[in-house]
Order: structure tokens, then sequence, then C-alpha cells
């Protein structure tokens, strides 16, 4: 608020600030939306709090970077990761915190305000208020396989705010399910991200530990169904210790960002990447003490995730297997130069 400056967020510092924060405008890279990407390409000075702008978050071109002549600030406490990505005109190795704390100090020294703050929380609204339009007409929509975008919006109204959630790698789960606001994050240190680029597993693996770390708190993770086939060996585990968390698999019977660089790259030269055979995953969760169930029909998903939250309250993990489309956000279509993508 002291800046007056747009917040956007790399997919691991997701909820370092409320998705209902005035300011709050979105991510970055394929997690980004064309309002967040606007706002990294067109801004004049950038602050770049820890973030390494790795591969997921520019693919190394302009459209995903910030502008040449744009002044860039970077802190990081690692004075290996200054200007690794881009180039810092400013340099500084410091705690993120520290930093922050003199800075709030100087801004108050200075007696400088910011111009028009209610200009930018008004033109940033109505950016937002755009954007969620488009997502609950997706949202809306009644035809098979269901629009991931309807099982992302429907977790976020049964699942409470304070929720830990789990974002694995893929084109649906991190790329829908990582991205403001298809479904909003609202706590510090409340997602589970992915280690790196196509670390498939590492976040629905990690979900079970969610309940450890916070008993208290409901835990939701999102998963295509290639990650989930490499980690199924959690839930028994999951099972055995009463850790009551949901899987939420958005199964589009494909390794579906592999199948990407497939149609964008490789001019369609598909090898592994379609599924003829895979398990039924809500037996199998079932053969693991979990609870199961399979959704192909859209107004079957709100109340699955309500069975699914009350098993885990009785300290039940849940497999829900959702039969999706293959729909692709227009920045994911951009970064994997896809044509005529369908969202």
């Amino acid at each position: 608020m002291k800046l007056s400056a747009p917040v956007l967020t790399s997919l691991s510092g997701r909820g370092i600030i409320a998705d209902d924060h005035p300011f709050s405008a979105g991510g970055l890279g394929t997690h980004s939306t064309p309002m967040s990407q606007r706002i990294l390409n067109e801004a004049d000075v950038l602050l770049n709090l820890g973030c390494r702008f790795e591969s997921m978050e520019t693919n190394w071109t302009p459209d995903f970077s910030p502008a040449l002549g744009a002044c860039h600030i970077q802190v990081n406490l690692d004075a290996s990761e200054i200007g690794r990505s881009f180039p810092a005109d400013i340099a500084v190795v410091a705690d993120i915190r520290t930093f922050l704390t003199d800075l709030l100090i100087e801004l108050d020294r200075s007696g400088r305000r910011p111009d028009s703050p209610q200009q930018r929380i008004a033109e940033l609204a109505r950016g937002v208020a755009a954007l969620d339009s488009d997502a609950e007409r997706m949202a809306a929509s009644n035809r098979t396989p269901i629009h991931p975008i309807r099982v992302l919006r429907a977790a976020r109204a049964v699942f409470p705010r304070e929720s830990t959630t789990a974002i694995d790698i893929g084109c649906l789960a991190e790329q829908l399910g990582g991205a403001f606001p298809w479904f909003r994050v609202f706590e510090p240190r409340s997602v589970i991200a992915p280690s790196s680029l196509y670390g498939m597993g590492d976040g629905a693996a990690g979900l079970p530990v969610a309940r450890l770390v916070y008993p208290d708190r409901p835990a939701v993770g999102f998963v295509g169904d290639g990650s989930f086939q490499m980690i199924m060996d959690v839930l028994p585990v999951a099972a055995e210790y009463q850790l009551g968390v949901t899987w939420c698999i958005l199964n589009d019977m494909a390794l579906g960002s592999i199948r990407d660089i497939q149609v964008g790259r490789l001019n369609g030269r598909f090898i592994a990447t379609d599924f003829a055979v895979q398990p039924d995953f809500a037996k199998l969760a079932e053969a693991c003490g979990c609870y199961g169930e399979r959704v192909e029909t859209p107004g079957d998903v709100e109340a699955a995730l309500k069975r699914a939250l009350a098993a885990n309250q009785a300290g039940r993990p849940a497999v829900l297997d959702f039969l999706v489309m293959r729909a692709r956000s227009p920045q994911t279509a951009k970064f994997f130069h896809i044509k005529d993508a369908e969202f």
C-alpha cells in the first residue's frame, strides 16, 4: 500500500499477499494472465523480492520478461542469484523481511506518498473482475468432459480459506490450479509448489505432510493423471496415519504438458503422451483405505468435493478423479506455441 504498486507472485511465492488484496495482480509466465503479463512488460521499475525468474516464469522470451529498459532492483539473500536471469540495476543481498522493514522506515521518513492509489486500485479491480467473469463462465459450463476451471472454482468454494493447497506439475494442475485468479490463495505458507520444471509428483506426494504441519487445516491438492501415477504409493501411508487430505486428479488421459510440446514444437509428432490404459484411481484409492470417487458429470463436482472434505474431517484421505477437457489458458498456449487452444 505504501508504494501503490501491483504485486505479482511466482508460484512458490503465492500466499505472500492474499489474492483478494486490492494490489494482488497475478503471476508470471505460465501462471500469468494477460493483465499480469502486461503489468510486467510495462513496468519502468521492478522490485524483485527473492524471485529467480526461472524457465516456467519467463520461457526466456521478451513477452514473459521485464522490459529491457526497466530499472531492476533485485533483493536476494543468496548473492549467487543476483543477475542470474536478468541484470540487476540495483542489487541488494539481504533478508527480504529486513530489507522491507528498512524500506518502510525510509518511506515514512521521506514523507512521500504514492500518486492516485485509488486510481490504481480501480484499474486492477476492473482487470480482476474481467478475469473472474471469464472464470465463472467456464465454471458454469455443463459440457463433458468437465472444464477444469469448474473443479478449481468449486474446490475454492468448498475448502476453507485457510486450507493448504498442493500444486503439482502440469498444464492443468500447475498452470491453471497454480494461477490467479482461477484458484485463489489467501494465507502465507499455504502452498506446496513443484520443486522445478517437470518435478512430477512432487506437490502431490507432499500433500499429506500438510496435515502434520497444520493438523487443524484442511488440505487439497491438484494433480494431473500422469503425475498421480508416479506417487500412488503415498495413499496407504496417508490412510495409515489418518492424514485427511484430498487429491483432485485433473484427468485428461495424457501427459499434458509434454503433449503440448509435441503439438507446438514438434509438429504433432506424438510419442507416449496419450494414455490408452489407465488405472481406476477411485477403486485404487479404496483399496488403499482412502475414499475414492470418479466424477464425470459437471453437476456432480461440488457434491463430490463436499464428500471428500467430510471424509477428511473423519481422518480419511480422499481421491477424486475428475474427467476433464484439455483446456489451455491463453498464457499456456502462448508459452508452448500452441495454436487454436481451447479454453
